[in-house]
């Protein structure tokens, strides 16, 4: 009898275990999932920034290599800076960007590290962007590995390096919000001015809602191809972060997945709303 009995619970136990295991299963196959109308599309132009350089030069010999991206890059800045009207404050000579700045004797300098171009320490600047109204210019540091942006107030001199490419800053310069592009697993960061003018991190993204949010639109066994992002303040207290993915790899429309970054209060912590 107790023999018999012992069975039963054994079988109520691999039973309960059963249905854990399909509970999750069945849970997740009813989530919802986007239809043609949910999806936002967009053209998206190749070119990632106004003033993105593009090196083309091949890698024959380190001497060649060299003299090719100083006359690129040469070419490159210079029409850039006179196109914006700053060739009097911003200039390339060589390998070095030299920048006018007030209340500095001395041009803020920016020189480029060619030792090799698979060596970790190879490196390079040119011109990215500039923000006339609020005298923000951008520059672009190109690694082997990846990129990023540094961000001149021409009005200070204040300069400070973010990671990769994607930058926004606040209508009042308070915050700035980045995107690190790491394939499935993209960083948002929102960074704060501090007293000294400095930009300290105050948030980071949640890896799982961003992929709760992006799971809506895409098939869980098929990730697509992350192609362009777009950063968006609407006021100092609201931003927009805009993914676009391409369903195939040569396609030139994409797909819009959006965030909203959002702070309720001045002393609040920032929210992340998925936007569909």
């Amino acid at each position: 009898m107790q023999a018999a009995q012992t069975v039963v619970k054994l079988t109520r136990i691999c039973m309960a275990s059963t249905l854990l295991l399909v509970l999750p299963m069945s849970a997740q196959a009813k989530l919802p999932k986007a239809t043609m109308d949910d999806y936002v599309w967009k053209t998206l132009d190749p070119i990632r920034g106004s003033g993105y350089f593009k090196n083309e030069c091949e890698y024959d010999s380190l001497p060649s290599y060299k003299k090719c991206l100083g006359e690129s890059l040469d070419k490159h800045d210079n029409e850039l800076s006179k196109k914006w009207g700053l060739s009097d404050r911003v200039t390339r000579e060589k390998d070095t960007v030299y920048i006018q700045v007030p209340n500095r004797s001395l041009p803020l300098v920016f020189r480029d590290e060619l030792f090799a171009p698979n060596a970790q320490s190879h490196s390079y600047f040119s011109l990215y962007d500039y923000d006339k109204k609020r005298q923000l210019l951008y520059l672009l540091r190109s690694f082997p590995e990846g990129e990023g942006i540094i961000l001149v107030n021409l009005r200070t001199g204040f300069s400070q390096e973010f990671d990769g490419i994607d930058l926004n800053v606040s209508p009042d310069q308070s915050y700035v919000t980045t995107v690190d592009r790491y394939i499935g697993e993209e960083n948002i960061t929102i960074w704060q001015k501090q007293k000294k003018g400095d930009y300290k991190i105050v948030y980071e993204s949640n890896l799982s809602e961003l992929k709760a949010h992006l799971d809506f639109y895409q098939n869980r066994d098929q990730r697509h191809d992350l192609e362009d992002i777009d950063i968006e303040w609407e006021d100092k207290d609201s931003v927009l972060v805009d993914f676009y993915y391409l369903i195939n790899g040569t396609d030139d429309t994409g797909y819009r997945v959006r965030f909203n970054y959002v702070k309720t209060e001045p002393t609040s912590d920032w929210q992340m709303i998925p936007i569909k």
